[in-house]
């Protein structure tokens, strides 16, 4: 089994398939890599690729497709947040928010409410 077999069972067909796997640079497929590595390492998922759904207060503040909301940790972070926008797949793993095209990282907070 290849690693692109072993994630695509892992993320299962769909969210695999809108990864778009075969455009990705090497650096973005070893990101994504790298999130669900130390997940499975820990035997827990702890890692997750999403979708952006909207970005509120100039970057602040984030939601993910899923209904998560997420909290810039510095001002230099909203500002790529803010870049990046709706619609920007992202992988996100303790507190690290990677946007997977072009990669970039940023240190976020989960929401709770």
């Amino acid at each position: 089994m290849t690693q692109n077999d072993a994630l695509a069972a892992y993320l299962g067909p769909e969210l695999f398939e809108r990864l778009e796997w075969s455009r990705l640079t090497h650096g973005q497929r070893d990101a994504i890599l790298s999130v669900f590595r130390v997940g499975l390492g820990a035997g827990a998922q702890s890692g997750v690729v999403s979708t952006i759904d909207c970005v509120l207060g100039r970057g602040q503040v984030l939601i993910t497709e899923d209904g998560a909301r997420w909290a810039a940790r510095e001002r230099d972070d909203a500002e790529l947040i803010e870049d990046w926008g709706a619609g920007a797949m992202v992988a996100i793993h303790r507190q690290l928010m990677y946007r997977l095209d072009p990669y970039e990282a940023v240190e976020v907070e989960l929401i709770r409410m």
